[in-house]
């Protein structure tokens, strides 16, 4: 009897596992009230026409994975995990191999926009693996999905849904086969619709943007969302610190876009190598730990950086490989392996 049970059990718990993986039921999208008035929505503000939203929203998948997996993000995760993911030799072998493959393009857009190429090609390289790793959900199934089913954040992906729609008819694309993240990130940078639509550019002036497959836009975008969200040509990005009075760190605000001066975090207590200004705004870095914390200095670059995704593990990742991919470049060493 136990042992019938048992399997009886365990038969029901794998049926519903695969059931909670399967998409949700969403037939009729279209009609529940909170979908239709988005519909109108679009229809008045935007000229859509509300037929063919109707038949386009009938056609969503709702996905409770994406649900699952936001709620849970791999930036929430202590500093350890996070390097430990990110900060591979084989990371590092593919961006020396990348930067290498694209150095002329890489080059003109360091001189044009002022950010660093190892910057560039290590966003690339924790954000999709240098295009690899893009995403396998349709962007429309994700954005309705979380536009719709996730409160804590919908107002935000309600909007970035409505910027889905208006790109992809701007773009003549079919909304219906674009693939990216779980949150709706569209290709190899991961820009959300928002970004797409306001800073990706195309390298050689062309109409179509493409940032799935066309490198040279991808990385010609990538530079042009850090310039404009304020990156700074030629100053520094983060530093170590040594915190002299622990009751100084009570005064600080980690991980926020700096608002003190060098010379006034100094005279809290806090060591900076003194080839850096007084005059440098900067602010302290807090990067969590399953023991005790970790403490660097962020510079307005370093914020800049998480501008593109505000998670401070995600920057100081960005740092640390765009740093050992920049020592890899100038010792060309194509085998370059992580300190």
């Amino acid at each position: 009897m136990q042992t019938t049970l048992k399997k009886v059990l365990t038969l029901f718990c794998c049926v519903s596992l695969a059931v909670t993986a399967l998409p949700m039921q969403a037939a009729n999208l279209s009609q529940r009230p909170d979908v239709q008035a988005f519909i109108q929505t679009m229809v008045k503000e935007d000229n859509f026409n509300a037929s063919y939203l109707n038949r386009l929203f009938d056609k969503v998948e709702l996905q409770p994975k994406v649900i699952a997996l936001i709620s849970h993000p791999t930036e929430a995760k202590d500093w350890q995990f996070y390097r430990n993911f990110f900060i591979t030799d084989e990371r590092v072998s593919k961006g020396y191999l990348f930067w290498q493959k694209h150095y002329r393009v890489l080059e003109n857009l360091q001189q044009q926009y002022g950010i660093p190429a190892s910057v560039i090609v290590a966003i690339l390289g924790v954000e999709t693996f240098y295009g690899e790793r893009q995403g396998d959900y349709r962007v429309m199934d994700a954005l309705t999905t979380l536009a719709f089913e996730y409160p804590p954040r919908e107002k935000f992906f309600r909007r970035e849904l409505a910027e889905y729609l208006r790109l992809v008819r701007d773009h003549h694309l079919a909304p219906m086969s674009l693939k990216g993240s779980y949150a709706g990130a569209i290709g190899m940078p991961q820009f959300m619709p928002s970004s797409y639509r306001h800073y990706a550019i195309t390298y050689k002036g062309t109409h179509y943007i493409n940032l799935q497959k066309n490198e040279n836009d991808i990385m010609a975008s990538v530079a042009n969302y850090l310039k404009e969200n304020g990156w700074q040509r030629g100053q520094p990005r983060a530093t170590k610190v040594i915190i002299n009075k622990k009751s100084a760190v009570d005064l600080l605000k980690p991980n926020v876009p700096p608002t003190q001066t060098l010379g006034e975090l100094r005279a809290l207590g806090l060591q900076v190598d003194s080839a850096y200004a007084d005059n440098l705004k900067a602010n302290i870095v807090l990067l969590s730990m399953p023991q005790e914390p970790l403490y660097d200095m962020g510079f307005n670059n370093f914020y800049t950086i998480m501008r593109y995704n505000a998670s401070v593990n995600y920057a100081m990742a960005v740092y640390i490989l765009s740093n050992t991919l920049e020592q890899c470049w100038q010792e060309k060493l194509k085998s370059c392996n992580i300190a």
